[in-house]
């Protein structure tokens, strides 16, 4: 197991990582079919990695298991999966798969200003454990077509192709909208732009913090001077769009990345109080144990033993 998460910051580092893997068609955008990739993991599990892109993948066949964060996926024949940037992603179990890995970086989606609707409009990636879905037969065809039209353009000789897939992109991720989360509403106001601005920022921190580039605690006080908020308004305003407090949504997000760290990592119970910036072991153990009501090292005994 390693000793912390692998983190790569594009599709050239993330692939090259991957032995036998293709050379991706941009750092930033890539649309892959299962099939070219090492089908090697075939009993056990490859090392949990993050990579800063958001991934959709459109099973057409075989089966594996997919760990996004702390949850674990069957995925099998006809299963449409979300994944985000923030993400911890391991898979095992690799029998025959098939289908396409959808690729894209927010460098990518940011590179037009209408990108940072994205992540407004399109909740399957709000999640905190991915999202995994089972369209019928005709909604699984329109998406395959839509992918094999994305590819066939992606690997022609046109000059501007790059600059079409963005649009391609768009029309595809409303097509998942439309047929997943029909109920979900639009983004519409400036309420709802709080709520998700809060979520990018808590995000981005742990992003951050995985190339080495955050030095202080989680806190609500820190979030909300990256939003320029007061820490009052903006727990109270997150407090009627969720039923929970800000304080309460940072410790839910500081325990999870604890208990990722602690299930796939060999860092000590230290190493991960220091690298989540806790004062000392016993102030990250007290609030662990609040907050999940067992000790880390139980609760990594306990995660360890169910994997096995």
């Amino acid at each position: 197991m390693q000793k912390q998460i692998a983190y790569f910051d594009n599709l050239v580092e993330s692939f090259k990582n991957t032995s036998g893997a293709p050379e991706p068609k941009s750092p930033h955008f890539d649309l892959v079919r299962f099939e070219d990739f090492p089908n090697r993991i075939q009993d056990g599990a490859g090392n949990p990695f993050r990579l800063n892109a958001f991934v959709i993948g459109l099973v057409t066949g075989g089966s594996f298991e997919l760990n996004i964060s702390n949850q674990v996926f069957k995925v099998e024949k006809g299963a449409l999966y979300f994944t985000s940037p923030w993400h911890i992603r391991q898979y095992a179990n690799v029998h025959d798969w098939q289908g396409y890995l959808l690729f894209f970086t927010p460098d990518f989606i940011f590179q037009y200003p209408q990108g940072e609707y994205i992540f407004r409009e399109f909740r399957f990636f709000h999640t905190e454990n991915g999202l995994l879905v089972t369209p019928d037969s005709a909604q699984s065809e329109k998406l395959l077509t839509d992918l094999n039209q994305m590819y066939a353009l992606l690997h022609s000789e046109h000059p501007e192709r790059l600059k079409m897939l963005y649009h391609y992109l768009n029309i595809f991720l409303y097509e998942c909208k439309s047929m997943f989360v029909a109920d979900t509403p639009a983004i519409s106001n400036g309420k709802d732009s709080t709520l998700n601005n809060f979520l990018q920022s808590l995000n981005n921190y742990f992003i951050e913090l995985n190339k080495g580039k955050k030095d202080k605690a989680l806190t609500l006080k820190y979030v909300a001077n990256e939003l320029h908020l007061h820490p009052t308004y903006l727990s109270n305003l997150l407090k009627q769009q969720t039923g929970k407090t800000a304080a309460q949504l940072v410790r839910e997000r500081l325990i999870l990345e604890a208990q990722s760290l602690l299930k796939n990592t060999d860092m000590t119970v230290a190493e991960v109080a220091y690298y989540l910036h806790f004062k000392d072991n016993s102030n990250f153990a007290k609030f662990f144990r609040h907050q999940v009501g067992a000790s880390p090292s139980d609760y990594r005994e306990h995660a360890r033993s169910s994997q096995s």
